[in-house]
């Protein structure tokens, strides 16, 4: 029986002591939310957070800083993601087919088992397709030969012809790894199914028992155009020039307008006798001749440090060249017009370039980037000018072969101009 009570008494006593530890904790609980309350009050209560919800209010009420705020990081993420694309698809392919046989249509097919290649335009002759290689309408030029199929039926080997247009070293390495893969496919297929009509067991690792049959019925033979040595830099350089010339016209154009504004010194120019369109092209001369400077020291430069080539005509770089910085000028007085301060027209600058980097194929080719993007880069005069620096540079063409991209400058810089002179005269009235 003293067993028992002594039991039952510790039994309540370890009951009292578990209740007493809970309202202690409860009690710890209601203190600390006691204190985090009243962390939060002073901080309501506070000058600060009077001041912050001013700031938050100007923020809001400031539509053009909001949109600068949350529009140019979505933007840019979304540019980058998918122009700076590492895969490569859609290759533009041309097809000369000299054999017309069941053979050569059968290789044919392979281009359209995969997405890496695209076959643009079927050729009856090999200069056709040359001339459109050369245009860049063409990354990989296809010949097949007129023996394809007689020496595929006698079992020798037989060569195709691969051009490739190695302005981008990067494009022309990965298309020629494709194509090497799709004609040793091509090659163990038709070595497998050979073996199977002589009856004969095969798989595609090992080696056919017949002799007579060669594994490597196709032989590749490549032939690389305007980049022998497939130097990365030949592909850069020419883009980043066009790059540079734009930021620095576009960025200095801006500048020297918005800094003008600020000194007031544009109701000076009102009172001069001279007319409004003297004023503007007085601004916009000194301008063409600082970026021509720039473009002949981006030559020295390329050719000095990278070896790069200029295989074309001085004089026809350069006429082209100052066409092209009246379109980064204009962009740049357009900025400048809308700008209330230096700094805002810097942030715009900022906001309006890298778009057009990323879309212009300087860095990055165009055919990497997906469908969309693609059409949404000839809206990009700098692609257009880009491509005129590596034809120029690389290819050593000339406006008989560049007039396009040159029609379409002309256009975009006649129409950016009427619009930024006219914005810029509301400013002079």
């Amino acid at each position: 029986m003293e067993f028992s009570s002594g039991t039952r008494r510790d039994r309540q006593l370890l009951f009292l002591s578990r209740v007493a530890q809970i309202t202690e904790d409860a009690s710890g609980d209601n203190r600390m939310s006691d204190r985090v309350a009243d962390f939060f009050d002073r901080i309501l209560g506070s000058r600060f957070w009077a001041l912050f919800l001013k700031e938050v209010s100007q923020i809001l009420h400031n539509r053009q800083l909001l949109i600068q705020l949350l529009l140019p990081p979505t933007l840019m993420l979304s540019l980058f993601g998918f122009a700076l694309n590492p895969n490569f698809e859609n290759l533009r392919v041309g097809i000369t087919d000299y054999s017309h046989s069941r053979a050569s249509r059968e290789f044919i097919e392979l281009f359209n088992q995969t997405t890496a290649f695209n076959i643009r335009k079927y050729y009856a002759n090999e200069q056709d397709m040359q001339a459109d290689l050369e245009t860049g309408k063409l990354t990989v030029g296809v010949t097949i030969p007129p023996e394809f199929d007689d020496d595929l039926a006698r079992k020798r080997p037989t060569q195709v012809q691969a051009l490739f247009d190695a302005v981008d070293a990067n494009t022309a390495s990965v298309a020629s790894g494709y194509l090497n893969q799709l004609v040793s496919d091509y090659n163990l297929r038709r070595s497998d199914r050979n073996q199977r009509r002589q009856g004969t067991s095969s798989s595609l690792n090992s080696a056919p028992t017949n002799p007579d049959l060669q594994p490597n019925q196709i032989q590749l033979q490549t032939t690389v155009f305007y980049n022998p040595g497939l130097k990365g830099s030949w592909f850069i350089v020419p883009g980043t020039i066009g790059i540079v010339l734009t930021v620095v016209g576009s960025q200095a154009a801006a500048s020297l307008v918005v800094r003008e504004k600020e000194a007031g010194t544009i109701e000076q120019l009102i009172m001069t006798p001279a007319s409004n369109t003297e004023v503007i092209f007085a601004k916009i001369a000194p301008l063409l001749v600082l970026l021509t400077l720039d473009a002949v020291i981006a030559l020295l430069v390329g050719k000095i440090a990278f070896d790069l080539p200029f295989r074309g005509n001085l004089l026809v770089f350069l006429g082209i060249s100052i066409l092209y910085f009246l379109v980064g000028i204009s962009i740049g007085i357009m900025i400048a017009s809308y700008a209330k301060s230096e700094q805002q027209a810097q942030l715009t600058t900022f906001f309006v370039n890298p778009p057009l980097v990323l879309l212009s194929g300087g860095n990055s080719p165009t055919s990497a980037m997906p469908p969309f993007m693609q059409w949404l880069s000839y809206l990009d005069p700098m692609r257009y000018f880009i491509e005129v620096c590596r034809g120029v540079l690389l290819k050593g063409v000339g406006l008989e072969v560049l007039w396009s991209q040159v029609l379409i400058l002309l256009m975009f810089a006649i129409v950016l101009m009427t619009l930024s002179i006219r914005q810029f005269r509301r400013q002079l009235m």
